[in-house]
């Protein structure tokens, strides 16, 4: 049941525009005083969003009335995904102004800066809450555009301006993209709101009877997010965009790598019309998740470190999606938000994090036993969280997969308590840890699929091909978890000497991708 028309909503149209207006006065204004109504602006959107999510899920589905002609309108939906990503963007956002009270104080250019972060954490606003497919496109643009404005902030930096050049030509393949899907999408059902897209779309699948163009579309949409979530090989300019404003690091991590899974998850009905789309989400984001983080852990530099990290999560989600967890998706998707921003905006304070940890060599292989002893103790604690709350993994097939890769995550926290001389009370407390992290597990993925129940898609029964693919994933996130935990015996071979400095150089993707368009000339 929708609301047509909810006074509320149209608050929400408040929580963009103060922010575009800070934006708009940025070079009229002294920084303390637009400091002040950044801070305003964004702490009266968190509070918007408070109220307006609590419609929301009180009432169900919101929809505003439209602004525009026709399909070409803005319009404004609100149900349990909106909410929740409104409520992270514009948390979110209070961190990073917050943050970014004092920065660059002193500098000419400092009302530019806080104008144009607000101008980007508005129109994040707006593509979280889009309602129909002209607003999600174009709103899809424009946080783009008020993100390239932050990566040149520093234009005389020749690595800056690079990395900004790599980012624009990706992002605008990526618009492409999504604008040609969205084209398909409309031409095929006649209807351009997204509400009604989901509502054709299982009409569709029930019927069984897929219109023409929605493969390619789905394909499409797959391509945007990848594009968008810096999936392998267009990566490196992720890797590089080191050299902007700290709090600019940390709100493109924590928020804009985030719109690939949100604008799948918001597509879910459209997508699981076809599987090739499915496929090449399980495929590209397996991958990367694989490659990025074996990658990380061979840097030697924080934030390329972090980079890497971002890009890992950004593919386990976009998995996830393939996998049909939207729900699980949407949850990784928030604590990794503030996961990132955390570690972003407390980044500078790791070289005296290393210093009190001192030189102690805390690497080691683990022995097979360890290894085999760990992973049994890993899938016991699994399962006996899963019978107690009465939940049955083998029920959905996506499900099944991430519970297997949980249950290799969880081995090699524990098998890194058993390198050298283990000691009982390490082994013990290391053990304590993977229980609590289970329950959290458990705990996340339940309140997820409790809140966005009848919001996210519901996964069709997989096809067999379906079903291959994610047992592929599976076994070769099986085989780097093996491979990780003999990482310190492999490195000293000469063969694991090499595939160090390959790895390191992230396979030299990004040193292809500047010759492809021409960056180092």
């Amino acid at each position: 049941m929708i609301a047509d028309v909810e006074p509320l909503v149209l608050l929400t149209y408040l929580a963009p525009l103060s922010l575009f207006v800070v934006a708009l006065v940025a070079h009229m204004t002294p920084p303390a005083r637009l400091f002040r109504g950044a801070w305003i602006a964004v702490v009266a959107s968190f509070v918007f969003a408070l109220l307006t999510a609590a419609t929301a899920f009180a009432f169900g589905p919101l929809v505003s009335p439209a602004i525009g002609f026709g399909d070409f309108s803005l319009l404004l939906r609100l149900d349990a995904l909106s909410a929740v990503m409104l409520l992270l963007v514009s948390a979110i956002g209070m961190l990073v102004i917050h943050f970014s009270r004092n920065y660059l104080g002193g500098d000419a250019r400092q009302g530019r800066f806080l104008g144009d972060l607000s101008l980007t954490i508005g129109a994040v606003m707006l593509l979280v809450t889009a309602g129909n497919l002209f607003h999600l496109v174009a709103a899809w643009i424009g946080t783009s555009l008020a993100l390239h404005r932050l990566l040149v902030f520093y234009s005389e930096r020749r690595g800056a301006v690079i990395a900004a050049r790599k980012k624009f030509v990706v992002a605008r393949i990526s618009d492409l993209c999504l604008v040609v899907a969205a084209v398909l999408f409309a031409r095929a059902f006649g209807v351009t709101d997204l509400g009604a897209l989901a509502e054709a779309a299982r009409a569709a699948l029930a019927a069984g009877t897929v219109p023409a163009g929605v493969g390619v579309a789905s394909v499409l949409v797959v391509a945007a997010a990848a594009l968008k979530s810096a999936m392998f090989p267009t990566h490196g300019w992720l890797l590089e965009v080191m050299e902007t404003p700290t709090p600019v690091s940390a709100l493109l991590h924590a928020g804009l790598l985030n719109a690939g899974t949100f604008l799948v998850v918001r597509l879910g009905d459209l997508m699981f019309l076809t599987s090739l789309g499915l496929h090449l989400l399980i495929i590209v984001g397996g991958f990367t998740a694989i490659f990025a983080s074996v990658a990380m852990i061979m840097q030697n530099n924080v934030k390329v470190s972090l980079a890497y990290s971002s890009a890992a999560h950004m593919g386990f989600m976009l998995m996830l999606c393939g996998f049909g967890a939207h729900s699980v998706a949407i949850m990784h998707l928030v604590a990794h938000s503030f996961y990132k921003a955390h570690a972003f905006l407390s980044s500078g304070s790791i070289v005296d994090y290393i210093r009190e940890l001192g030189s102690k060599d805390l690497d080691g292989t683990a022995r097979p036993l360890a290894v085999l002893g760990s992973m049994i103790a890993a899938a016991a604690i699994f399962i006996a969280f899963a019978v107690l709350l009465g939940i049955d993994m083998l029920k959905r097939p996506g499900e099944t997969a991430l519970g297997v890769i949980f249950v290799m995550t969880m081995t090699q926290l524990i098998v890194k308590s058993t390198v050298g001389k283990p000691r009982l009370f390490v082994v013990g407390r290391t053990l304590l840890a993977a229980v609590a992290v289970t329950l959290a597990f458990f705990a996340l993925e339940l309140s997820a699929a409790w809140l966005l129940s009848g919001t996210v898609a519901a996964f069709p029964a997989p096809t067999v091909l379906t079903q291959v693919v994610m047992v592929l994933a599976v076994l070769s996130f099986a085989a780097v978890t093996l491979l990780q935990t003999m990482l310190p015996t492999l490195v000293n071979t000469p063969w694991g000497q090499v595939a160090y400095v390959h790895l390191k150089n992230g396979l030299y993707a990004n040193a292809l991708f500047d010759r492809l368009i021409g960056a180092l000339r």
